[in-house]
């Protein structure tokens, strides 16, 4: 779970679990592949896995938002239906049901002295709850790219850890750099540069809560050192590793 106050904008990005999240306080935009978002105080927002998104800001208008991120063993664990290969349809929901048990289990796992008994159960009733949230199926795992886009897909996931660019990436998809940079972006929704980049600090995150050291995690993942790590963990999640490490539950 993520607790955050912020009125910083964050990138296009992707996370690898389900996203369930509560906004406390303020209001919060986004550009997704569902479409346009808006969610204000009292809304639960909802990210698929792979799903492409940012955040924007109001500078000078923090909002709070927490979000809670799931993968499918710890639904299968807790939730009374399978979600396998499906997806959130509305990125905001705002039924007040469905929203008061999100927030509860929130809060109940955001607090370092609530009983473990008693966060397990609002965990369950808040699943319980999103099990009820419409769904489709098909898309959640490997989207339809065109095969250039996957070959380039592909590259970044075997070898982000590698020294990568765009020439690298447009051999193995046996186009053009100008090609892959069209349709990457108009598929994918960002450039490869920015993907390779949130890939690698994701790749670091699995690291650093694996128990990794910040130094080792930074350039096993892909960066230079320690420092570009933490740049580019900023800009995508708002926190420092070093924090990310105190504040994930």
């Amino acid at each position: 779970m993520v607790s955050i106050i912020s009125d910083r904008s964050f990138p296009r990005h992707t996370h690898d679990e389900y996203g369930i999240g509560f906004m406390v306080s303020g209001g919060h935009e986004s550009w997704s592949g569902r479409g346009h978002v808006e969610a204000s105080t009292g809304d639960v927002i909802t990210v698929n896995p792979g799903e492409v998104h940012d955040g924007l800001g109001r500078k000078g208008a923090p909002r709070q938002w927490k979000m809670l991120f799931l993968d499918l063993a710890i639904i299968g664990r807790y939730a009374e239906t399978d979600r396998s290969g499906q997806e959130f349809t509305n990125p905001v929901l705002s039924d007040r049901q469905t929203c008061a048990a999100i927030a509860q289990a929130v809060t109940a796992l955001s607090s370092p002295t609530e009983e473990e008994a008693f966060a397990e159960e609002c965990l369950i009733l808040a699943l319980a709850a999103i099990g009820k949230v419409p769904v489709h199926r098909g898309k959640t795992g490997r989207p339809d790219y065109s095969w250039a886009v996957r070959c380039a897909l592909d590259k970044i996931a075997a070898e982000a850890d590698g020294a990568l660019n765009l020439a690298d990436l447009a051999d193995a998809a046996g186009v053009s750099r100008f090609q892959l940079l069209r349709r990457f972006s108009a598929e994918v929704g960002t450039t490869p540069h920015n993907y390779l980049i949130q890939y690698r600090v994701n790749l670091a995150r699995r690291k650093i809560r694996a128990g990794h050291p910040l130094a080792e995690a930074a350039v096993s993942s892909g960066f230079a050192d320690q420092s570009h790590m933490t740049r580019a963990f900023v800009r995508q999640y708002g926190l420092s590793p070093g924090h990310f490490t105190k504040d994930i539950v």
